[in-house]
């Protein structure tokens, strides 16, 4: 693995039939507590479409592109989509959620293998389902759970490029969303960056049959209309509660 541990891992292992022969999951209590602090999460290019009603879209900068995120807090440290149970409260719940705690590990000369963040409150060897049989052959749950982060992993690197032929044509501009409680007060998410329409106006025939030909003009706009959501990052605001969410691939 990356020494760069990604947003909510934090003890990540290969998983290991001998080593995690007997380990079961399940579903903790407050099955997202550990996103309540998150104000952004990853998001994923195939994603917006599904999270447009609720979920504003944005880019945080990078050291060499910008990588797309659902704002999901008018504040650092402050999540407006889950609930004081821990659950989510909305519609569609990101493919990075769900994808917890498992995720795709590169090894060595692109090799690849299927990770588990030993952290997770949800893992034991006593209650729950088994990842691995007697004869240790993979159980529905683990057989689920690399098959959505094989997805995943296949999925990002789509938004990757993406996010670089924004880069490349310069679409991107710094931006704030601002919020209004029903107090009057405000708050401010700073550090943003989203579609510069100017920009996408003034871009060449060349450069928007290259995005229309990568599929990546609607999801240009999807973007953009996205940030009507931007009053639903206040925590009183109403969000269709559905715990489960809505699933992509």
């Amino acid at each position: 693995m990356s020494s760069n541990t990604p947003l909510f891992y934090r003890s990540v292992v290969p998983l290991d039939v001998n080593r995690h022969k007997a380990l079961r999951i399940s579903r903790p209590d407050s099955p997202l507590e550990f996103a309540r602090t998150a104000n952004v999460i990853p998001a994923l290019v195939d994603e917006f479409e599904l999270a447009l009603a609720e979920l504003p879209i944005a880019f945080l900068p990078g050291a060499e592109q910008p990588s797309a995120v659902f704002v999901t807090g008018a504040a650092p440290g402050t999540n407006a989509f889950i609930s004081e149970d821990g659950l989510w409260k909305g519609a569609y719940v990101p493919a990075y959620l769900r994808r917890y705690p498992f995720i795709i590990g590169d090894v060595n000369e692109g090799e690849s293998i299927l990770c588990i963040d030993e952290s997770y409150e949800g893992l034991g060897e006593e209650a729950g389902e088994r990842l691995f049989s007697d004869t240790g052959s993979q159980e529905e749950p683990l057989a689920q759970a690399l098959t959505l982060a094989q997805s995943y992993r296949d999925a990002a690197a789509k938004t990757e490029t993406f996010c670089a032929m924004l880069h490349d044509y310069d679409l991107l501009q710094p931006a704030t969303l601002d919020t209004t409680a029903p107090d009057g007060s405000k708050s401010v998410v700073y550090g943003l960056l989203i579609i510069n329409e100017d920009a996408l106006a003034a871009l060449s025939g060349d450069q928007l049959q290259a995005l229309n030909e990568a599929g990546f003009l609607k999801a240009i706009y999807t973007q953009i209309a996205s940030l009507r959501s931007v009053e639903k990052l206040n925590p009183a605001a109403p969000v269709e509660e559905a715990a489960k969410g809505k699933k992509s691939a």
